[in-house]
């Protein structure tokens, strides 16, 4: 309760509780008339929403509407006899329907004339929230701050066990500001200081130019560039792998070092790989490798010329049948026969390039690769004419065929010719299904639309056989 100074007292007896409630109602957040027996007889609060569920409270007691916690700051409020430095602001919580708490800052004045107490209260909810906001970004920034540590640390560890040699060169000045063991080992002897020196002073005064050139040309690349160098120390050539990295504050290098004997079996190749992975990047004919579901992981160039597409970033990761031309079948059709088979060939079919609608025609053959750690299937494409002249000579067969059939009319009746034509043209449409599949039935039921057993009916009908004779799939 606060005490007023004596020159107010007089000023105060002549209001009624009542009438102060109202007067203090303008400048408070809630006021509560409380009588000597604690009891809330009155309640009013501001527009602050939320405050109103505090009305049922009138005509109970406020030390037990209050929360647990509370309740001595109550008892402190309703004591009518206290010096002025001893009474002050107390916060209360007063529990809502909602469940949650409501905060209160109060102070009581007692009014001897009515024997009544008058809390004036202000709303803490908003101080609340933003205590409690602070509270979790706090909490969030220390969360953060663990991942980083634990991720850095992470990395430190990587970089420090890496058998190859790691430094990261200041992109300004090209000092190194972190080396690993290997990289101090490579670089200078024991005992001598390796960070904080220049890294031009590691490489042979012949290679400074070069040197200086790849590390200003990664500044525009997103990949590494290499060169091959000679190691001041010792005239050991090595091949250096550089990236341009950009931090918050300032500008880095990560700069990979590997002595030019172990380039080889750094790369896990040969010579003879070398060659052959070169011949085979500027070939004629495509060359594609996928998993096993077709999802596509590397190219040649002139598989990205067929597709018509910009980057090869455009191609890697998509399902091949994206650009085959009877999409998902061609792939069902390839997959199948992989199943049984180690390898296709001459699976004729068309890749649609980019924005073209007609396509260009295209000899396959692949291969199923099981290695020790993946499997995944090569691709051969080659770029065909055979498949127009071939469509021009069904296209005359079928128009002499059916020069022949209209010979028919009137000898033969119409019923007879068109059974005799659908006969015909199920058998053509049968054969080239099975052809196209590479005699896989599964796959040609799939491209007809038919059942399997559908399939062996209409074959066995027209007497089709595989080349075997078997009727297996």
């Amino acid at each position: 309760m606060n005490t007023l100074p004596n020159n107010y007292s007089k000023i105060i007896e002549s209001i009624d509780s009542a009438s102060a409630a109202g007067l203090i109602s303008h400048v408070s957040d809630a006021v509560i008339t409380i009588n000597d027996a604690g009891i809330i007889e009155y309640f009013q609060s501001s527009n602050a929403p939320g405050l109103q569920v505090l009305n049922q409270l009138v005509g109970r007691s406020l030390l037990e509407c209050v929360a647990p916690d509370s309740k001595k700051k109550v008892t402190e409020l309703l004591e009518v006899n206290h010096s002025e430095e001893s009474q002050k602001w107390r916060q209360i919580n007063i529990p809502s329907p909602d469940g949650s708490d409501i905060p209160l800052m109060l102070s009581t004045l007692y009014f001897a004339k009515d024997q009544k107490f008058i809390a004036v209260g202000r709303d803490l909810r908003n101080l609340a929230n933003l205590q409690q906001r602070l509270v979790e970004a706090q909490q969030a920034i220390e969360t953060d701050y663990l991942r980083l540590r634990f991720a850095e640390a992470r990395y430190r560890q990587l970089f420090d066990l890496s058998l190859t040699a790691h430094l990261i060169v200041d992109g300004s000045t090209l000092k190194i500001l972190e080396a690993n063991a290997v990289a101090m080992n490579l670089f200078s002897d024991k005992g001598q200081r390796v960070i904080g020196r220049a890294f031009a002073e590691f490489i042979d005064m012949a290679d400074f130019d070069e040197l200086l050139d790849i590390f200003n040309n990664s500044r525009n690349m997103s990949y590494s560039k290499k060169i091959s160098v000679h190691l001041a120390k010792n005239k050991l050539p090595v091949e250096v792998a550089v990236n341009f990295l950009r931090e918050e504050n300032q500008t880095v290098f990560l700069v990979h070092v590997v002595p030019q004997s172990n380039v080889n079996d750094y790369l896990h190749t040969d010579i003879d790989t070398s060659r052959l992975i070169r011949a085979i990047q500027s070939s004629l004919d495509a060359y594609v490798v996928t998993d096993m579901n077709g999802k596509i992981l590397t190219i040649n160039q002139t598989f990205q010329e067929m597709t018509q597409e910009e980057k090869s970033s455009d191609i890697i990761g998509e399902p091949i049948d994206n650009w085959l031309g009877r999409s998902s079948i061609d792939l069902r059709v390839i997959l199948n026969n992989l199943k049984e088979k180690i390898s296709i060939k001459h699976y004729v079919t068309s890749i649609i390039p980019k924005g073209d609608s007609h396509g260009l025609e295209v000899e396959l053959s692949a291969v199923k690769v099981v290695g020790e750690s993946e499997e995944y299937i090569g691709f051969s494409i080659r770029h065909i004419g055979q498949r127009v002249s071939q469509r021009n000579q069904n296209n005359s067969d079928l128009k002499q065929t059916a020069t022949k059939l209209t010979e028919l009319v009137g000898r033969v009746p119409l019923r007879d010719i068109v059974s005799e034509t659908t006969d015909m043209i199920e058998k053509m449409c049968i054969m080239s299904a099975l052809d196209l599949t590479l005699n896989n039935r599964v796959s040609a039921s799939e491209m007809l639309g038919l059942s399997r057993q559908s399939l062996y009916i209409k074959m066995r009908r027209f007497g089709i056989t595989d080349p075997n004779g078997s009727e297996s799939d």
